[in-house]
């Protein structure tokens, strides 16, 4: 997104803000495309994909009155809407649980990855990383800050904790 798309996009979200619907269909034409990317690579399915998509800017619409007016990356809030709308999708009884098929090397009865032993066998820090970044939506500098260790370090842990939990090498 370029500095003027970006201004576009925060004048919008002000006014989204606001409650001017005009805004929605902005903020829509905005960011929808790279949102719709971001869901459809968590969720594999376009029409997966759409529902999350779908889910966002309604509730976007439905919270327009808490929209931070100022001092806030709009495309990021949108997308951990977006993200939050997926996981909820994903681990929803309609979805048929489909999130191991999309695993590399999935176990084969799905204890290791899915079972409650999972988390438990990552160390406090590592489970702190894994939840901040994946359910609390903390960036990586956000993580590091918080922690007191460098980004660097922060992202190649989670990188490992992925790999390791989805079958890849170490």
């Amino acid at each position: 997104m370029n500095s003027g798309e970006r201004q576009q996009l925060n004048d919008a979200m002000r006014a989204l803000g606001e409650g001017h619907g005009e805004a929605m269909r902005q903020v829509f034409a905005l960011t929808s495309p790279k949102i719709y990317g971001k869901v459809v690579a968590l969720l594999k399915t376009p029409e997966l994909a759409q529902r999350a998509l779908s889910a966002t800017y309604l509730k976007l619409w439905k919270n327009h009155a808490s929209i931070p007016p100022t001092g806030c990356d709009y495309m990021h809030f949108i997308a951990a809407m977006a993200h939050q709308a997926a996981i909820d999708i994903r681990f929803s009884d309609t979805s048929n649980g489909e999130l191991l098929p999309h695993v590399p090397n999935p176990p084969s009865d799905a204890a290791g990855l899915m079972g409650s032993s999972a988390l438990n066998e990552l160390s406090e820090a590592d489970r702190d990383m894994l939840t901040a970044a994946y359910l609390k939506f903390e960036n990586i500098e956000q993580i590091a800050s918080r922690t007191g260790v460098s980004a660097s370090d922060v992202r190649a842990r989670l990188t490992q904790i992925v790999s390791i939990r989805s079958g890849g090498a170490q």
